[in-house]
């Protein structure tokens, strides 16, 4: 798994994907895809720095210690199973043409229909034709990321529950993400 975590995160950044043109538009937005991994590649940055704050405040994991080189450790644990999480889901969703942005609910102003919604696209995506298929990019690469990072943290317990636990966060963070989007203006 580990290595084709690598294998995937390499391809999409070394540009090793093909691109055909229709797979150029990153979602419903005028984003390409790549430029979408760039943004995601500064928002990982930016969250890794918080994330690795809060852990260097928990002292977490407790052999990083709290010092610079241990908060440079958690960040860099924090931001590795961000890239490979991102690198996992974007190259699966070229490979699998499957869209990466998140689109409005069409239910109009129906507050509970745009929260089904919302938390509906964490685990599934919205295809043009109006189907909503598993997310297998998503979730695969959610768990790729958080199953690297559980294998590289000192042991503490089940690497698998680290895992497990890590991943699923990061799903309902997503849900949260496309409630965001949902209801801003």
């Amino acid at each position: 798994m580990r290595r084709l975590t690598l294998i995937c995160a390499a391809a999409l950044t070394l540009g090793a994907v093909p691109r055909a043109d229709a797979q150029l538009q990153a979602g419903y937005d005028t984003v390409t895809r790549w430029s979408r991994v760039e943004r995601n590649v500064a928002y990982g940055a930016a969250m890794a720095t918080l994330y690795s704050a809060y852990d260097q405040l928990r002292d977490d994991p407790s052999e990083w210690e709290r010092t610079w080189d241990g908060y440079g450790k958690r960040y860099a644990s924090n931001f590795g199973e961000f890239i490979i999480q991102e690198g996992v889901t974007d190259g699966l969703s070229v490979l699998m043409h499957r869209p990466q942005g998140y689109r409005k609910c069409n239910c109009g102003t129906n507050t509970g229909k745009r929260i089904g919604y919302a938390w509906k696209n964490v685990v599934t995506d919205q295809m043009p034709n109006g189907s909503h298929p598993i997310a297998w990019p998503r979730l695969i690469g959610t768990f790729a990321g958080s199953t690297a990072q559980a294998a590289w943290r000192p042991n503490h317990g089940s690497r698998y529950n680290i895992a497990i636990t890590n991943g699923v966060t990061s799903l309902a963070i997503g849900g949260l993400i496309n409630m965001w989007y949902e209801f801003r203006k």
